[in-house]
């Protein structure tokens, strides 16, 4: 008897499946397990899918707690494949909490580990199923509360979960994912690096100097009062919303989706914006234009904006869509 077929009679005796239901998944898996049984459950077995249901307990549960030793910033290592959320949590305090959940297609992930060393916090966090179903259980997460006035650093690597930051300074911090969204919302940021294949990226400073975004195919946006700002996608669209600074930089690039760029009012610039497919549209209190060239090749817009809060130099650039240029409403 393989393991399929004694999981199967487990559940029967647990009263979780009835014998003609165990009848049939062991049936549909005779005759190839994983399309078959799928194929069944989209054919009509709803009681099966109600159990699936009845038998998903969900779970909460604290993995971690405790002070953090020293002074300084708050290192974080994370390794994972689950969604990871850090926000403000008591002072002088760390706490991690597990949030998942079990059905009978597999057993669902593992019991993230949770390292702490002074103020370095390392956690590793593998979501691996078992059994005939086996597959990263959706839903998985993990939520790291930090004191209230932490400064994040360090390093999150992720693979098919989301990752959120909110609330919390960031020091020296770079995120990464494979197939989830990536959202940052602090109130000052020193060096932010995020990367993601398949996702969209929210970057959302009060104030900072140094953003890095590098996306596949995702929609971006950035906003705050960021010195340095360089931000790059193939198939998406870019916006961007600068606060007055002054020595400000803003580098914008997409092969296929629009580009939008906001700036404050008052502040000078130095715009240079270029598309092979697309218009140019500049709606800029102020605007003295350089250059600017049409032709069945491109479009090149090059121009200046005076003014007393800043000096911000601008780049923005796209093959396949529409570059435009705005006043923040704000």
């Amino acid at each position: 008897m393989g393991d399929f077929e004694r999981r199967v009679l487990q559940l029967v005796s647990e009263g979780k499946l009835t014998a003609e239901e165990a009848e049939e998944l062991l049936q549909a898996h005779d005759r190839g397990p994983l399309r078959d049984i799928r194929q069944l459950i989209e054919d009509g077995l709803s009681d099966v899918r109600t159990r699936v249901r009845d038998v998903t307990e969900d779970r909460e549960e604290e993995i971690g707690a405790g002070g953090l030793e020293g002074e300084g910033e708050v290192a974080l290592d994370f390794q994972g494949d689950m969604a990871l959320h850090v926000r403000p949590g008591e002072d002088g305090r760390y706490r991690v909490v597990w949030r998942t959940g079990r059905t009978f297609f597999g057993d669902g992930p593992e019991r993230p580990q949770v390292f702490v060393e002074g103020r370095r916090i390392r956690i590793e966090a593998p979501v691996r199923g078992s059994g005939p179903m086996a597959f990263p259980f959706t839903g998985a997460s993990l939520d790291l509360y930090l004191p209230a006035d932490s400064v994040l650093s360090g390093q999150v690597s992720e693979h098919n979960g989301k990752i959120e930051t909110e609330g919390l300074a960031i020091g020296k911090l770079s995120l990464e994912t494979q197939n989830a969204r990536i959202r940052v919302d602090a109130p000052r940021v020193g060096e932010l690096t995020v990367v993601s294949r398949n996702g969209s990226i929210d970057v959302a400073a009060g104030e900072g100097e140094v953003v890095r975004v590098d996306a596949w195919n995702g929609r971006v946006a950035v906003r705050g009062a960021l010195r340095d700002v360089e931000a790059m996608t193939r198939n998406g669209r870019i916006e961007a919303e600068m606060g007055a600074v002054h020595g400000g930089r803003c580098q914008l690039r997409t092969l296929n989706g629009a580009v939008e760029l906001r700036l404050p009012a008052g502040v000078s610039a130095e715009l240079r914006a270029q598309t092979v497919h697309g218009a140019i549209m500049a709606d800029v209190h102020g605007l003295r234009i350089a250059e600017d060239i049409r032709d069945l090749t491109r479009r090149r817009l090059h121009g200046f904006v005076d003014g007393p809060l800043g000096d911000i130099k601008a780049d923005l650039e796209t093959t396949n869509g529409a570059v435009r240029i705005a006043q923040a409403l704000r």
